[in-house]
């Protein structure tokens, strides 16, 4: 069992904002919460199309400058702390470039930022993503949500994840398709160079686990090498879905050490 977080000092409040991963949700970090510091105030707004208040619809183009705005309200006293997943850690990553000095650190587990891949790297990471991301395409415009969740679970899951899903939950992955081409839509336009994320000053942590796909991975290290105040933790025997699959562990690393104060961010 991995250590419980270390309680953040006595007379200190962090607020943390926690963005979920692709057809997923805000509930995705229920479970978190078993796990959390004292004196933490921890939001997880739903990113768009994932709950009524925050809709969607099907023939509305998708890009993290929106899905960034759409978020800024709950930075307007700053001293927040972002922490994202996947697709949400690259929604992070946009909001604190449009919002950086609200912003006192970022937490990302393998953020998205396929962009960088595309501009700095071989065509083998780039090119792998792309065809994961047509293959959905396809299979959405076909209204084949079936097809599409399978390719997409067992992609960032494992082999044969998919079956081992609910009936429930693979309706509900279904559901998500459409959103999840349109996020892979915005990802692959994204054309922020690793220049313009060095501007960002404050801790950045990011998290990888072991058993990733490659991809994934080569963005964390791209990153991890760029930005200039950022460190990675690499997560032993973890994959993508680390912070669904692992909540306690995941956690654990992330809350080891006290969030920066505004004085030390």
């Amino acid at each position: 069992m991995p250590p419980s977080p270390e309680p953040t000092p006595p007379g200190t409040h962090a607020r943390v904002i926690a963005l979920h991963s692709s057809a997923s949700g805000a509930r995705q970090w229920d479970a978190w919460r078993e796990h959390l510091p004292a004196a933490l105030e921890f939001t997880t707004p739903s990113l768009m199309g994932y709950a009524g208040d925050n809709p969607w619809h099907e023939d509305t183009p998708v890009s993290l400058a929106e899905e960034a705005c759409r978020l800024e309200p709950l930075l307007a006293h700053g001293g927040v702390h972002l922490l994202g997943h996947s697709y949400g850690g690259a929604v992070a990553l946009e909001l604190a470039l449009r919002c950086p000095q609200r912003v006192l650190s970022l937490t990302l587990y393998e953020p998205v930022r396929f962009g960088v891949l595309r501009m700095h790297d071989t065509r083998t990471a780039w090119q792998a993503v792309l065809a994961l991301g047509q293959a959905v395409r396809e299979h959405v415009r076909a209204r084949r949500l079936h097809e599409a969740g399978a390719l997409f679970v067992d992609y960032w899951s494992g082999a044969r994840a998919w079956e081992h899903c609910t009936p429930r939950r693979r309706e509900a992955i279904a559901a998500c398709m459409p959103k999840v081409d349109a996020e892979f839509a915005a990802l692959f336009a994204d054309a922020r160079p690793l220049s313009a994320l060095c501007r960002l000053r404050m801790p950045v942590r990011l998290l990888a686990g072991s058993a990733s796909p490659a991809p994934v991975l080569r963005v964390a290290h791209l990153l991890a090498a760029a930005l200039p105040n950022a460190g990675l933790c690499q997560l032993d025997g973890l994959g993508h879905m680390g912070p669904v699959t692992a909540p306690a562990q995941v956690a654990a690393a992330v809350f080891s050490r006290p969030l920066p104060t505004p004085a030390q961010a």
